[in-house]
């Protein structure tokens, strides 16, 4: 289990399906990420991350509340390159309240830590302007847009 001075992020468990529909199944919070999915098909996708060894999610918790808040994920583990991605969603009522840039810092730190990579990176849509102040308050380097429209960004070993 991760923590921080606010949150505690653990593995993702089998109840933790409703908070992964909700969040993937939010209009607001998908709307820089992609169409809603269904509840169907977010519980479809839900089983089919718990089978992965693609993809490691941890379900974020405020410590004060010991609500579950949002999802945070190691994501497309590249071994040649040493690099691995970061993503994380916060449910509404957790954006703007400092938890983005916390857990960001604590998975990127937790992946140079833990696993052989270099390169940590994230991505998120250019046009998301909240997104665009986490990785610039943590000093991550802008690397790229890519053609799809997606800032990405990177945290190296030092």
């Amino acid at each position: 289990m991760l923590r921080t001075e606010r949150l505690s992020l653990r593995p993702v468990e089998e109840a933790d399906v409703a908070l992964y529909c909700d969040l993937y199944g939010d209009p607001d919070t998908m709307r820089f990420v992609g169409p809603p999915l269904t509840r169907e098909r977010a519980q479809r996708n839900f089983r089919k991350v718990l089978d992965s060894t693609d993809c490691v999610l941890l379900v974020i918790v405020e410590t004060a509340t010991r609500q579950s808040i949002g999802i945070g994920a190691f994501l497309d583990f590249d071994t040649r390159r040493r690099r691995v991605e970061v993503g994380m969603m916060l449910m509404g009522g957790a954006r703007g309240r400092g938890f983005g840039r916390e857990g960001l810092r604590a998975l990127i730190d937790h992946a140079l830590v833990t696993f052989a990579v270099d390169e940590v990176w994230i991505q998120h849509a250019a046009d998301n302007m909240d997104a665009r102040r986490v990785p610039v308050s943590l000093g991550l380097s802008h690397n790229t847009t890519t053609k799809s429209g997606k800032l990405v960004w990177s945290a190296y070993r030092k």
